[in-house]
């Protein structure tokens, strides 16, 4: 039977960079599974190689940056051998990424809302091609094993099994080929009808935005403007009220206007009566008469902003009438595809599903303007627009206050409840750890060194990393005490020692962990690994491994069920093996 792919594999996966000096290793064969519903921790010190990893995955590593070897196999199809085009259908469409620091990830210079509609636009896809997409994807997934296994037949000729794995890969690729052409088509004529219904439908409407222009010409303002949206109505309405407040208030301002005119000209007579007075004291002013001037200019300016007020207010609305129309037309043709009216519209709903109050306000201002508990829950909705299968968070939590980070976390386990979508949690926080992850992967130097659930890393930690990161914690019971941090400082990437690159940091380094790098041993037949000497060493005094007779070329023989058993029955009475 061929194969059955997890949601994403990461098989041996080495990333380095490029520099002045030579050659950084960031990932040394890093490998775990994911599956659909599940939460992944990524748990280690900075520089770890947690967010290098995460690049790795969805393509977005430095220029100096490069992939050296391994599989990144998503739904069966190995990201790392397609095209930069097929990649950009899956980044953020299939696979999001939540950075670190959302004020520095977010462009300044756009809104909110600016930046998810880009989101939403940049990964629309044409209506045929969605319809085929996952069909056309396990096109390719199957293309790309059968290949593969072309290659393993070349080798291995007698590989009967081989060759009927790819005999029923190769029966499927014909029937999805065939069923490609048949959807392919019915999505062309589907695509074809709503496109003439939805032309046909704004043409209907046309009339009525005719007469609404129509009436301008008379002053005339009809609100009734056609369109599904009740907020367009509702902002024509409080247009109109403005047009008649300002209507209203002119003739008021002009009679006033002309009060103050009539008064200054009476008033002006009256001193032309009294010229001789005015003669024998040109120097002294007359108050009266600068007042009444003052009275008119006011009037005067009282009545130009009233003037204005009424031309302003019958030009938005003639503006907001023109842009109904036009957002008319986008939501006809949102009706087959994606348009800057969906966008504006699904960009909304998730910012609310998100938890931000006020989206409206919102989806107009600069990240500036946002708290970082908004930027960050603004964040999480680009990234959840378009419902991913996988949602890595890369320290989702930093910068953020205890109570914001408390609901961030809640806000991502209820979302991923509701979306049934897989997420990799990479951080340095295991609380964070605890409160949200299935399974945790503990790393160091590039490495997985440690592997389990989380109950296993918190209750039976077998390595002496992850000892240490749990005694670095601060706890309940250690009020009064001193933390115990782990001494000493991160390994340099740059030369990487050849024996356990913990070695020198642990307290309970030996001889063979200078020596020689420990392989990845499996504690129990649950999925509980570690890369770590001394775990070995004590599976090896218990009985449940035999580095003696099972090892080839020096190296640790990892876990194995019939060793176990062997080594079980080759038991003495008093318990210890022979």
């Amino acid at each position: 039977m061929a194969r059955q792919y997890k949601l994403l594999e990461v098989e041996n996966l080495n990333t380095s960079f490029k520099i002045d000096a030579g050659k950084v290793l960031s990932v040394n064969g890093v490998s775990f599974t994911l599956e659909k519903g599940k939460v992944l921790g990524i748990v280690g010190e900075s520089g770890s190689g947690k967010s290098v990893t995460a690049y790795s995955i969805m393509g977005i590593l430095d220029k100096n940056g490069k992939v050296d070897g391994g599989k990144i196999i998503y739904n069966g199809t190995d990201l790392l051998r397609i095209s930069e085009r097929q990649m950009r259908d899956i980044r953020g469409n299939r696979i999001s990424i939540i950075f670190q620091d959302a004020m520095t990830s977010l462009n300044p210079t756009w809104t909110i809302g600016n930046q998810l509609r880009e989101a939403i636009l940049t990964h629309a896809r044409n209506p045929i091609e969605a319809a085929v997409y996952d069909i056309r994807n396990a096109i390719e997934s199957d293309e790309q094993r059968l290949a593969s296994m072309r290659k393993g037949i070349a080798h291995h000729p007698d590989n009967q099994k081989l060759k009927d794995d790819y005999a029923t890969i190769e029966k499927k690729l014909a029937d999805d080929k065939a069923a490609f052409e048949v959807e392919y088509k019915k999505a062309t004529e589907r695509y074809k009808v709503m496109k003439e219904e939805a032309r046909e439908k704004y043409k209907a409407a046309l009339p009525q935005f005719k007469a609404i222009y129509e009436g301008f010409k008379n002053d005339q303002y009809d609100t009734n403007i056609p369109h599904f949206d009740e907020e367009v109505v509702e902002e024509a309405k409080k247009l109109k009220n403005n047009i008649d407040k300002a209507n209203d208030d002119y003739p008021i301002k002009l009679d006033k206007y002309n009060q103050a005119l009539a008064n200054l000209n009476e008033y002006q007579q009256s001193l032309k009566a009294a010229k001789k007075d005015v003669k024998k004291e040109p120097k002294a002013k007359d108050e009266k008469l600068l007042a009444l001037q003052s009275q008119v200019s006011e009037a005067k300016a009282e009545l130009r902003k009233a003037k204005k007020a009424v031309s302003r207010s019958k030009r938005l609305f003639r503006r907001h009438a023109r842009k109904a129309k036009r957002w008319y037309y986008w939501e006809c043709i949102s009706e087959y595809k994606e348009t800057k009216y969906s966008a504006n519209k699904k960009a909304l709903k998730m910012l609310e599903e998100v938890g931000i109050t006020e989206p409206k306000k919102r989806m107009k201002q600069h990240p500036f303007e946002m708290s970082g508990g908004m930027l960050q829950r603004a964040m999480i909705a680009m990234a959840l627009v378009e419902r991913p299968d996988i949602l890595i968070a890369d320290e989702p939590t930093t910068a953020l206050d205890v109570t914001i980070q408390a609901q961030i976390l809640e806000l991502l386990k209820k979302l991923q409840k509701e979306y049934g979508m897989a997420i990799i949690i990479i951080t340095h926080d295991l609380g964070v750890v605890a409160q949200i992850c299935d399974e945790v992967d503990i790393m160091y130097a590039g490495r997985i060194v440690e592997r389990g659930t989380v109950d296993d890393i918190f209750y039976n930690p077998q390595h002496e990393y992850t000892k240490g990161l749990l005694n670095s914690m601060p706890k309940l019971d250690t009020k009064g005490k001193r933390l115990e941090p782990i001494q000493g400082n991160p390994v340099d990437l740059f030369c990487l020692p050849k024996g356990c690159a913990f070695s020198s940091r642990c307290k309970e380094c030996m001889e063979i962990c200078i020596e020689r790098y420990p392989e990845e041993v499996q504690y129990d037949e649950k999925g509980h690994a570690a890369s770590c000497w001394k775990m070995i060493k004590k599976l090896y005094e218990e009985g449940k491994i035999d580095i003696v007779n099972g090892v080839p070329e020096g190296k640790p023989l990892m876990y194995n069920g019939a060793i176990i058993a062997n080594k079980k029955n080759e038991r003495s009475k008093n318990g210890k093996a022979k």
